[in-house]
């Protein structure tokens, strides 16, 4: 096992640093004993190794010191001024189950080949030597460290390292990367800035494991990160007098400098002050500076906050600004760094556990991050939780811009960085959910956790996607903002055709109770009384208007209900988490009162009844029974037509006059409500478009009619009730309308208050298409109740903040709901 090991047994040379002899190379014996006196060194230089195999031995043997060195599996070596002379050539054989080598700060030239011969070493780190050349790499390393040398170019046979994991290579010479680099199929992390690259690495780039890259400082990239600079010098610029004399708290250190606790302006801050380190292990401090001041231009909600810059406090040799942050007390870490055994992994503490309702408020505020940073062209390069702050109250932090680089989002790397980033965001999703704990007879957290489930089916789709190279663009569109699809409960256990049958025959006779007048006159037309059969079946017919007119509207919840069987037939989706509508729910069943308003009208208003359904299931509370399902508004003239008359009353619908509207709201009152067991809705539902959207409405064209109506605001102001504008995008895609504009069925239906217009589906027949449908619903308007005369100002602020939120929920969703290139027309 030690065939050429007798100095090492000699208690002089193992205490000692022994003298350099010249070696003989017509001499095997001189050969084994430089190479004794070269092991004895490394080992007596490495305190944990040498206390290890020494210090317990007072007289070792053989045996003993063999067995020691058989178990030896760390050399941790820095600042020893060692170089490529140092190494015994027999390493592998001495050291046999050697796994890890660090030699920080030495004078190593050049890569030393014989560390290929070491069949389980996987971790070497040569940080901060003088490498020119790296001839070979041994095809069992998993985790190398070159930064801070001086090497151009990297050997071919890189491509045999299979198992590489995680490569270091910034403040190099490196001009581009072999092409067999593609090959290192399980590469994740690596660092390559502040290197010589003109070209974008994309043979590396191009690797599918690859989910962590930094590659700043690079000549490639420096015409864009001027562009961003110049952005970002536009930030505040804040006097250091105004911070005062005192440094304040150590709040962190890092590679790149020190963050201390201060106050401006009498506020507490965090103050970032870089330190005179040109590189570190992801790149330049400089770099971080930028991409961090950028970020926080951005009014992210979950990026640190940054206020402005001050004059380099910390040094005099600092040339980059101190950077003024957002200060967050009470924050930590989700995770700590990765460790040595998992290499690209963050570790967890193991009590730590989430519920799935935090699980998706993190991923959404982070996907939210990341969808603005691939569209402006931020990569982070280090998305790990070790780089995310939470606290106590769920709210979460997005930190860390030392990886950071920005990029050209048209071009192809640039759409090859978005996939990288893509893969670590996915990594990171499937951390936080494998955390995810919680008790099942929680019906809000067992919602979530569906909610989740489908969440992470979508992200494999789109990296299944991404692997076979079927996808295009870029992927954080396709996951947010958030949708959530929505599925029936009453008929879930109903074949899926079965569904359709039943959703699409309502959705027709929906429609047809539209149409009864015009169905009125054809069946009064002679041609439907000529033969018995002919007039019974119209005496039927007629019977049942009789009988529709002579009942009163009234609730029915069952009917409602039959709606769920619209979700799949218009794959219906909602922007609202079951977090965000327990909290809905129990701010309406307190102190708030909630005006739902939903654009456009349609034609046909189908949206309408699957709201009606959405609402009854969504926002109605599986534990307690509280319910937003309040009462809704039609036209006066409704109250007039068979069958349409008593739908809009099954589904909670009255009259939308103005005082029964407020009594409503102030009272509870509402005839159709309260008449099935004396309940009383809090809440009002109504499209405010009405009869003059009807003409706004064809397949493709997506337009409000709101400019000039400030009725709905006052109504609001006088009763105190929230604003909660709402978004069905697909509303307008029912049916074709052939009256669209100002043309005389306008000025007619307008005059009736009830919309007359010709529309058609499927095969020219009141048919309705199948389009995509989602509802997007704003966060409420808060309005307080005023009493007495409304200030004019007060309503058209108001007015305008609720046209400004309908057109930014609309541009918000408008990718992900499927009309990238929808313009909103507000009228």
């Amino acid at each position: 096992p030690l065939p050429h090991h007798k100095n090492i047994f000699r208690m002089p040379a193992l205490l000692e640093t022994p003298p350099r002899h010249p070696r003989s190379p017509s001499s095997k014996s001189a050969d084994s004993d430089d190479d004794g006196k070269k092991l004895t060194r490394l080992l007596s230089l490495d305190k944990n190794a040498s206390s290890t195999l020494f210090t317990r031995f007072r007289s070792p043997s053989k045996a003993s010191l063999s067995s020691s060195l058989d178990h030896l599996l760390k050399l941790d070596l820095p600042n020893c001024h060692l170089d490529n002379s140092s190494l015994p050539s027999d390493l592998h054989s001495n050291l046999p189950n050697l796994t890890t080598l660090f030699f920080l700060k030495n004078n190593f030239t050049e890569y030393p080949s014989q560390l290929n011969s070491c069949r389980h070493l996987n971790m070497v780190s040569f940080k901060h030597n003088k490498i020119t050349t790296v001839s070979s790499i041994g095809p069992g390393i998993r985790w190398l460290i070159l930064t801070d040398n001086k090497i151009e170019s990297l050997p071919d046979d890189i491509g045999e390292c299979r198992v590489l994991q995680k490569l270091m290579l910034s403040n190099n010479r490196l001009r581009e990367f072999p092409d067999s680099i593609s090959k290192c199929e399980s590469l994740e992390l690596v660092r390559a800035s502040c290197n010589l690259l003109e070209r974008p690495p994309m043979h590396l780039m191009g690797l599918k494991s690859l989910r962590w890259l930094a590659v700043a400082g690079n000549p490639f990239l420096n015409r864009l990160e001027v562009h961003f600079d110049d952005a970002a010098a536009e930030m505040m610029d804040v006097n250091s007098e105004d911070m005062g004399d005192d440094c304040g708290t150590v709040l962190g250190e890092g590679a790149s400098g020190k963050v201390y606790k201060r106050k401006v302006d009498g506020k507490d801050v965090a103050v970032k002050c870089y330190g005179d380190s040109t590189v570190t292990s992801d790149g330049r401090p400089l770099d971080e500076f930028r991409a961090q001041l950028f970020a926080g231009r951005l009014e992210l909600p979950h990026v640190v906050k940054c206020f402005g810059t001050a004059a380099a406090s910390e040094s005099k040799a600092a040339v980059i600004p101190d950077l003024i942050l957002e200060l967050l007390d009470g924050y930590k870490p989700l995770a700590n760094p990765p460790s040595m055994t998992t290499c690209t992994r963050d570790v967890y503490p193991p009590s730590t556990f989430l519920k799935p309702s935090t699980v998706n408020k993190y991923c959404e505020a982070m996907a939210e991050c990341m969808h603005k940073f691939s569209n402006v062209g931020l990569c982070h390069g280090d998305f790990y939780s070790h780089n995310i702050l939470v606290n106590s109250s769920g709210d979460i932090k997005l930190t860390d811009f030392g990886a950071a680089y920005f990029y050209d989002v048209e071009s192809k790397y640039g759409r090859l960085t978005q996939y990288i980033e893509f893969r670590a965001f996915k990594v990171w999703c499937e951390e936080v959910m494998s955390l995810c704990k919680f008790d099942k007879a929680d019906a809000w957290e067992a919602q979530s956790y569906e909610d989740m489930q489908d969440f992470k089916v979508l992200l494999a789709e789109i990296n299944s996607k991404i692997r076979v190279d079927k996808f295009h663009g870029n992927p954080f569109n396709e996951i947010y903002p958030f949708l959530y699809k929505c599925k029936p409960v009453h008929f879930r256990l109903y074949p899926k055709f079965v569904r359709f049958i039943i959703g699409y025959t309502t959705a027709v006779m929906f429609t047809m109770a539209f149409l009864s007048l015009p169905l009125l006159v054809c069946f009064l037309h002679p041609a439907f009384w000529q033969s018995f059969n002919a007039r019974m079946f119209s005496t039927f017919v007629l019977g049942c208007y009789v009988l529709s007119y002579l009942l009163k509207p009234r609730e029915w919840p069952a009917f409602r209900r039959l709606a769920q069987t619209w979700y799949e037939m218009f794959d219906f989706h909602a922007n609202l988490s079951a977090h965000q509508r327990q909290t809905a729910i129990k701010e309406g069943q307190s102190e708030r009162k909630y005006i739902m308003c939903m654009h456009p009208h349609g034609i046909i208003p189908l949206q309408a009844m699957a709201w009606s359904a959405y609402c009854d299931q969504y926002f109605s509370d599986p534990i307690t029974g509280d319910t937003l399902y309040g009462f809704g508004a039609a036209a006066d003239v409704v109250k007039y037509l068979p069958f349409i008359k008593n739908i809009m009353g099954w589904l909670s619908a009255g009259s939308a006059s103005y005082n029964v509207l407020k009594r409503g709201l102030d009272s509870g009152i509402a005839e159709q409500c309260n008449a099935n067991n004396n309940r009383r809705p809090r809440h009002l539902f109504l499209l405010p478009g009405g009869v003059a959207e009807v003409f706004e409405s064809t397949v493709g064209h997506n337009a409000i009619v709101f400019k000039n109506r400030r009725g709905l605001v006052k109504l609001a102001l006088e009763t105190g009730s929230d604003l909660l504008p709402c978004y069905v995008f697909g509303g307008t895609d029912f049916y074709h309308n052939l009256a669209t504009g100002t043309n005389i069925l306008a000025r007619i239906s307008r005059k009736m208050k009830a919309g007359v217009t010709v529309f058609w589906g499927w095969f020219g027949l009141p048919l309705p298409f199948l389009p995509k449908v989602t509802l997007c619903v704003a966060d409420p308007i808060r309005v307080e109740k005023v009493e007495g005369e409304i200030p004019k100002e007060l309503i058209d602020s108001i007015h305008k903040k609720y046209i400004e939120t309908i057109v930014e929920l609309f541009e918000k969703y408008k990718v992900k709901a499927g009309y990238p290139n929808a313009v909103l027309i507000v009228k």
